[in-house]
């Protein structure tokens, strides 16, 4: 009767334990064991001990009329309806993200451009300066070794040069400025300078091996 017992309670347990925490569940199971009808003494444990029923959970919930209830087709289909008409809100942009630009880049007369190209390991990054020939909010027009090219912003940087220079001047080298032989001055003769006898820089020692002392010891 035990064992017949602890089968029963054993799957009622599996049939409703859905985690490892099986104690959780045992009040229920107890309750639906001790509320179950019995067809041999034709009542249920409870009232054997008790005399009366027990009352269950769903004596709490009230009752309802059947044909209110709406078939599932029916409901399957609303809710489709309904879920079709929903309309997702459309995203908000708070804020446009700033691009940062050099305040010195609007008023320069010449610019450097960068290089986006493949660079050696000791190559400038950047060309010029080059003079601009005519600017706007993202562009620039610089006049690059004669010919007008239009140039992002983004590829630009702000030249500062000391005099105003042509696009020609920029892309040749400064001559070395020229001395001038003075007149009055005769020619100076070529002394050539004494450098020390490698004689003098050589020693022997007792033994007679040459050696050569270094700078701190001459």
């Amino acid at each position: 009767m035990v064992e017949r017992l602890h089968r029963q309670l054993k799957a009622s347990l599996k049939a409703r334990t859905t985690s490892s925490n099986w104690f959780d569940e045992l009040p229920m199971v107890l309750l639906g064991i001790r509320s179950s009808w019995r067809v041999d003494p034709g009542c249920s444990p409870a009232e054997l001990v008790y005399g009366s029923t027990l009352r269950i959970p769903g004596d709490f919930l009230q009752a309802h009329d059947a044909r209110t209830v709406e078939p599932d087709l029916l409901f399957l289909r609303h809710l489709q309806q309904t879920m079709r008409s929903v309309q997702p809100p459309m995203p908000q942009f708070h804020g446009q993200p700033s691009v940062y630009v050099p305040a010195n880049l609007a008023p320069a007369k010449f610019v450097y451009v960068r290089k986006d190209s493949h660079k050696h390991p000791l190559q400038r990054p950047y060309d010029g300066p080059y003079l601009v020939l005519n600017k706007s909010d993202k562009f620039f027009t610089v006049d690059i070794k004669g010919r007008p090219e239009t140039i992002s912003i983004d590829r630009l940087k702000a030249a500062f040069v000391t005099q105003l220079t042509t696009a020609g001047d920029t892309d040749r080298p400064p001559e070395p400025p020229s001395a001038e032989p003075q007149a009055n001055s005769p020619p100076q003769p070529f002394l050539p300078t004494s450098s020390p006898s490698m004689d003098n820089l050589v020693t022997k020692t007792r033994s007679g091996r040459s050696i050569r002392l270094p700078s701190r010891f001459r």
